[in-house]
């Protein structure tokens, strides 16, 4: 899901389906799944050739108009046309010389850069970052984004004038286009148009610099502390750690790259799995596929606050506080509360106090990371070792609000609510414009050439070295198979009712979150099954009716990795060719054969392989083909009505007693 807020309260809201936002909207666009890049680039295109754009903006505060060499497809510097000159003074065509010039930061009223052409520069052909993009995405007019996302042509244009023509705006993504190959394209396009609008750091936009509480821990940078967890050699080790170099910034591994790994031991065997997000089966694609793999696992831990579906592979249960069973700092709008902890129901524990007692012991057998974590001279003050809970909110309380004389979490609990900052200092705009003491100058942003950077040459260096998210040279990591790539650009779902598949399985699949559940959780609260007993699937009516079913019935939804059950909603609240499901899954029949998860989970349809996006690894969990047909019934052993829920509801204990009052 996109949407737009403009002045005035005007909104455009960019999804399959017709959302409680999309009904308050001036204009929905019910977008084909998976396709919001492509819509995108159509509207960069039309603001250019509008002359839509902020052009002072863009040429003052952008890297737009900067020379990049076609070839090496880098900036060129001041040092590649000068001897001697400086690596970080990037190179604009000057109209009034006729000649590449360096530029300094953050302007020369001398110069008169050229925003848009193709020079020669010492024999290498340049051009600028906004003839780049421009010429990116020249192709994507209107009537071919119609035609890719299924939408009116008209219907674009007229939000594209609602965006460009009620500034100060901007553009929300939702969690869908984080869900395919498309992933990093999606951000990238959307703050490509806030940015050539203007719309940075100036009241009543979304791309903002307002500053935020934080611990000592968490202003360092991940890349800071790497070398307290992974040496070198094990850092390449990382499964899709050469190819999708993204995943640095959270040191995570590449999950078709693991599910690989779990069936043939290439290029290592894994032999254990920790797992702590709760129902593993109902978040990953291609459920099946995992469930098979895991067999081959020597060690299955589950750590979450009650059974789930993966439970059952598990060896061993460590139970953990439900996130509202635990204290924890509150912040909105510079003002700082607290959550107190409601009333702890089962025999578990923070989640801290495991992780820190698995670290203390794995230090004490010999583990040569876990030793370190161990040592305060190691890892203080950036990632000190806590064995408990009420330390590390003590450790906090200290390191953000030291300076407010709070040394602990009871210090903190006794002044709230205060102002974590003064609200000067917390809402500030135009911080780009700022001078920076140390320099004199305009602060910019926090990028190498503190502009905005719309041609992300570090998403090259990214791909070739692994900079910036690793610390220096003993890091360098082999570069990916390709290099990413500088600007947006849209890749076609593989499958699409558009290209051979959809003769088959006609539907594009979304899926998404529903506001009685909380991700994967509560599904065993009697009170909210009772509410939303079932999986349902959204189907437009002239689909229902080509394919025979009606309002209420249960149907089959397939694909080509599995198939499941749903109940049909026949609404117009989603477009013709589209359809869209919850990721249920079902703790009644949780020790039966199916585990729980294999009934009504959108998750055994989605899918794992195929094009993964360049940067990050993504797979397709929205926008990939279904059928649905008529089944014969519900799936055996699921409840429905409210009266199958008793046995889930709270009894009384023993000790209770009734008082008289």
């Amino acid at each position: 899901m996109v949407e737009l807020r403009a002045q005035g309260v005007k909104t455009v809201v960019i999804d399959p389906r017709f959302t409680p936002d999309a009904q308050k909207a001036d204009i929905w666009l019910p977008i084909l799944p998976g396709t919001d890049v492509a819509l995108a680039l159509a509207w960069i295109r039309y603001i250019i050739k509008h002359d839509l754009y902020d052009k002072d903006f863009s040429m003052k505060w952008t890297n737009l108009p900067y020379l990049v060499n076609v070839e090496t497809k880098m900036h060129l510097r001041e040092s590649d046309i000068i001897s001697g000159g400086r690596g970080n003074v990037y190179v604009v065509w000057d109209k009034n010389t006729n000649s590449a010039q360096p530029m300094e930061y953050p302007w020369n009223d001398k110069l008169n850069p050229a925003m848009d052409g193709e020079f020669t520069v010492n024999g290498a052909t340049c051009k600028t970052g906004f003839t780049l993009l421009k010429e990116r995405v020249e192709p994507w007019t209107l009537e071919k984004a119609a035609e890719t996302c299924h939408l009116d042509a008209k219907k674009i244009e007229e939000a594209i004038n609602l965006y460009a023509l009620n500034t100060p705006s901007s553009i929300s993504l939702g969690v869908a286009t984080d869900q395919g190959a498309n992933s990093t394209q999606a951000p990238h396009a959307t703050a490509t148009l806030d940015i050539m609008m203007g719309n940075v750091e100036k009241p009543g936009v979304m791309l903002q610099h307002f500053e935020e509480w934080h611990t000592y821990a968490s202003t360092k940078t991940r890349s800071s502390m790497v070398k307290h967890m992974l040496s070198p050699e094990q850092l390449k080790k990382r499964l899709g750690g050469k190819e999708f170099k993204g995943m640095l910034h959270w040191w995570i591994a590449n999950p078709p790259s693991v599910l690989e790994a779990m069936e043939n031991g290439k290029p290592y065997k894994l032999r254990a799995w920790l797992e702590r997000s709760g129902n593993k089966m109902a978040m990953v694609a291609n459920a099946s596929r995992w469930a098979k793999a895991i067999q081959n696992m020597e060690l299955v831990v589950h750590m979450f606050m009650y059974p789930t579906s993966f439970t059952q592979y598990a060896d061993f249960i460590l139970p953990t506080n439900e996130w509202l069973e635990s204290d924890y700092f509150v912040d909105s709008f510079n003002m700082m509360f607290v959550r107190q902890a409601v009333t702890h129901v089962f025999e578990s524990a923070n989640e801290t106090f495991i992780w820190g007692n698995i670290v203390k012991r794995c230090a004490e057998l010999g583990h040569e990371n876990c030793k370190r974590a161990m040592d305060p001279k190691q890892t203080a003050p950036e990632s000190p070792w806590f064995g408990d809970y009420n330390d590390q909110l003590d450790y906090w309380a200290r390191t953000a609000f030291g300076k407010l004389g709070i040394t602990s979490w009871e210090d903190y609990k006794k002044k709230i609510p205060f102002e974590a900052m003064p609200f000067d200092e917390w809402r500030r705009y135009y911080v780009y414009k700022e001078t920076d003491p140390k320099t004199g100058k305009p602060k910019g942003f926090h990028t190498p050439s503190k502009k905005c950077e719309i041609y992300l040459e570090t998403l090259i260096t990214l791909g070739r070295t692994g900079k910036p998210w690793i610390p220096d040279d003993s890091y360098i990591l082999e570069p990916a198979s390709h290099d990413y790539n500088p600007l947006p650009f849209y890749i076609q779902p593989d499958e699409s009712p558009d290209n051979a598949l959809g003769k088959d399985y006609p539907l594009a699949m979304t899926n998404g979150r529903l506001p009685v559940y909380h991700h994967g959780t509560l599904r065993n609260v009697p009170y909210i099954r009772e509410i939303f007993p079932v999986a349902e699937v959204w189907v437009n009516p002239i689909e229902a009716k080509k394919y025979g079913f009606e309002q209420g019935d249960w149907v089959y939804v397939e694909s080509r990795r599995g198939k499941i059950h749903a109940k049909a909603r026949v609404t117009e609240g989603i477009p013709p060719q589209s359809c869209y499901m919850e990721r249920f899954w079902n703790p009644e029949t949780v020790t039966t054969p199916t585990h729980g998860w294999q009934e009504m989970n959108v998750n055994v349809l989605s899918k794992e392989t195929g094009t993964l996006n360049e940067v990050l690894g993504t797979y397709t969990l929205r926008g990939y083909q279904v059928k649905i047909y008529k089944a014969e019934g519900a799936p055996k052993g699921i409840w429905e009505k409210p009266e199958d829920f008793k046995p889930w509801m709270p009894k009384p204990s023993e000790r209770t007693k009734l008082v008289k009052l």
